[in-house]
């Protein structure tokens, strides 16, 4: 029978040998990272896609031609490249997407030779999976293509991209806790002698290993693994526990959000917390009596907010509002000239937060910086939706008249 001193026991221990990696890995100079300084370290396209293809690239800066790429083929066991005629692209338009007919879209890593053999990468960090993605790609260049789905630990993608598909079948799970730390392992014996190289190669390990919430130093990591064989149960029973505190200071978190707010608007505005943040596309938004229907500010998870990436900003799919009315009508807000995008369901989106890593997540549990967090993030929401107001009513003015 596993007893609480157990349990405080394994978690006094781990947090021990945790505070002992991050004062090795200060001594070591581990902290300084360039990918973490320039606040680049889920950027899916921006940086992972980018190192992985320029590697992977025979034309690529590296000047070392083929030997990265041969590295990596070695490693996931395919053979079916040319490697003499091989190429690299980053974002590679394979046509219209069309999700019922299952084709189309853009691949973010692709391989391909002479002969049109291709390799199509998915890379995976944070962002959710799209409508029938995986299907779409693997109905692409039948049968001389390859669908490889690369994600941090090689989950799964979800029912909706991969319908019936099977992986090792149809497609293959890649991940970068192994696969992808394993080719740049055997990249690093080919670059000793080029030192920018090899330099660029360590930061990159280190800053997927902190992604991947791996140690950095194999001491350290085989004293965790004894620690868990001794207390496995005690582990498992942990384990099974992290997930639900996590999503419960979610809620808190959002539900703290909603009350600041509150103070700032309140006659006339509605305010609400998503109570499952276990679905997707949930969070909190904001309404006012005067906003056109189905139009308002939110603050959402992409997927889920306790693990992932969340935008926030003016969401109005094109089915439900006039966006040209829309955009005329919030062309004056200032706010919304501040590096806001937008998409068929977000006339302007903007990411506000990011718990994808145990890091950025672990400010749910310190008061102090939650409570900055909370204040930040409310202050944000607020002022946008104020500044919308009037522009927003005016809209659904505009729209009656129509």
């Amino acid at each position: 029978m596993v007893t609480i001193a157990t349990y405080s026991k394994l978690i006094k221990d781990s947090a021990r040998i945790l505070k002992h990696q991050k004062e090795i890995s200060f001594l070591k100079g581990e902290n300084f990272n360039i990918f973490s300084i320039l606040k680049m370290e889920t950027k899916e396209n921006s940086t992972h896609s980018a190192f992985l293809g320029e590697f992977l690239n025979p034309e690529g800066s590296h000047g070392l031609g083929t030997v990265f790429l041969k590295l990596f083929l070695e490693t996931i066991h395919l053979d079916h490249i040319h490697l003499d005629s091989a190429r690299v692209k980053l974002e590679h338009y394979i046509g219209k997407r069309n999700d019922e007919a299952k084709e189309g879209g853009r691949m973010d890593i692709f391989i391909y030779d002479k002969d049109y053999n291709t390799v199509c990468i998915e890379n995976k960090i944070d962002a959710p999976d799209q409508n029938v993605q995986i299907e779409r790609y693997c109905n692409f260049n039948i049968p001389r293509n390859k669908v490889y789905y690369l994600t941090k630990e090689g989950e799964e993608p979800s029912e909706p991209s991969k319908g019936k598909l099977k992986s090792g079948i149809h497609f293959h799970n890649l991940s970068y806790s192994e696969d992808i730390i394993q080719w740049l392992t055997l990249c690093l014996k080919e670059v000793s002698t080029y030192p920018i190289l090899r330099e660029s190669i360590n930061q990159y390990i280190i800053l997927i290993k902190k992604l991947t919430n791996q140690l950095t130093d194999s001491k350290m990591e085989n004293e965790i693994q004894n620690l868990i064989i001794a207390n496995y149960m005690a582990t498992k029973t942990l384990e099974s526990n992290v997930r639900k505190v996590e999503l419960e200071y979610a809620k808190k978190f959002l539900e703290e959000i909603k009350f600041e707010i509150g103070k700032e608007l309140k006659d006339d505005w509605i305010i609400e917390a998503y109570h499952d943040l276990d679905e997707p596309w949930t969070g909190l938004y904001i309404n006012h009596k005067q906003w056109p229907d189905k139009v308002y500010v939110k603050l959402e998870g992409q997927s889920k907010v306790p693990w992932n990436d969340s935008i926030y900003g003016i969401i109005g799919s094109n089915d439900v509002c006039d966006r040209e009315i829309l955009n005329k009508e919030l062309s004056g807000v200032e706010i919304l000239n501040e590096g806001f995008k937008n998409n068929k369901v977000w006339p302007f989106h903007k990411t506000l937060l990011n718990f994808g890593n145990i890091e950025s997540r672990s400010v749910l549990f310190n008061e102090m910086e939650r409570r900055e967090l909370v204040i930040q993030i409310s202050q944000k929401l607020a002022a946008l939706s104020k500044a919308c107001e009037t522009p927003l009513g005016q809209v659904k003015e505009a729209e009656a008249l129509i």
